[in-house]
């Protein structure tokens, strides 16, 4: 069973399975973080149904490339690329595979929230969901493989769990510069449940640490920031 939800405040549909995967605000706050320019390209490592790459293109008009290893889910990228009007291409494709598809071709991002969860954690038995959630790979190789797909100059923007942060920028630092970290703070004087990162190929500028993006007022409600960012659209 599928089911259509609206993320943005309507200006995006997205098609998800009742029982599978389903996007939450992780992907809405990756996507506000990449500043893009008109008719520059995206590739999304990881897109799962795609809403990344739907949330980019709402704010820009550009060019999506879409890189999934689970057919079901390009089927459903594919899908609310049509229900949306945006210029998204699909790729089905396992980055660890020996073969890559897109060996060569170089983006002008790259983007990528990938699985984080241990494969003890949260007691999955959907195979669509393991998959999507369950960090069970090498994850310097997964970065290395978003890294080997970007442009000079080209910017990587990643969200992931804090406690991951040391492994993470010890990739990153030997080829992005100017790399800057967001800490996203659900409610006030609480620890970040995610960090935001995002670096410039090549750049030498130093790394700058942001103060906390706070999703909750006190009250529970969420926080202007929040709400330009989850409903409005607006970007980091």
């Amino acid at each position: 069973m599928q089911k259509t939800d609206s993320f943005l405040g309507g200006k995006i549909k997205l098609i998800q399975s009742e029982n599978g995967l389903k996007a939450t605000s992780d992907a809405v706050l990756l996507a506000s973080a990449v500043q893009i320019k008109k008719n520059e390209t995206l590739l999304d490592v990881g897109a799962g149904n795609g809403v990344v790459g739907l949330c980019v293109t709402a704010r820009t008009d550009c060019s999506v490339f879409a890189l999934e290893c689970q057919e079901n889910l390009t089927q459903l990228i594919q899908k609310n690329a049509q229900l949306n009007n945006s210029r998204i291409k699909v790729f089905c494709h396992d980055l660890f595979s020996p073969k890559d598809i897109i060996k060569g071709r170089l983006f002008h991002h790259v983007v990528t929230n990938p699985p984080f969860y241990d494969n003890t954690g949260r007691g999955r038995q959907n195979t669509e969901l393991l998959l999507a959630f369950q960090a069970n790979f090498d994850l310097k190789k997964w970065l290395d493989y978003c890294l080997r797909h970007l442009k000079s100059k080209g910017s990587f923007t990643m969200i992931h769990r804090p406690e991951m942060l040391g492994e993470i920028l010890s990739v990153l630092e030997k080829k992005l510069g100017a790399i800057e970290i967001f800490p996203i703070q659900t409610k006030l004087n609480q620890p970040a449940k995610r960090v935001i990162i995002r670096g410039i190929l090549g750049s030498k500028s130093p790394l700058k640490l942001y103060p906390p993006l706070l999703m909750h007022n006190p009250n529970g409600t969420r926080s202007e920031l929040a709400e330009n960012i989850l409903r409005k659209g607006k970007s980091i």
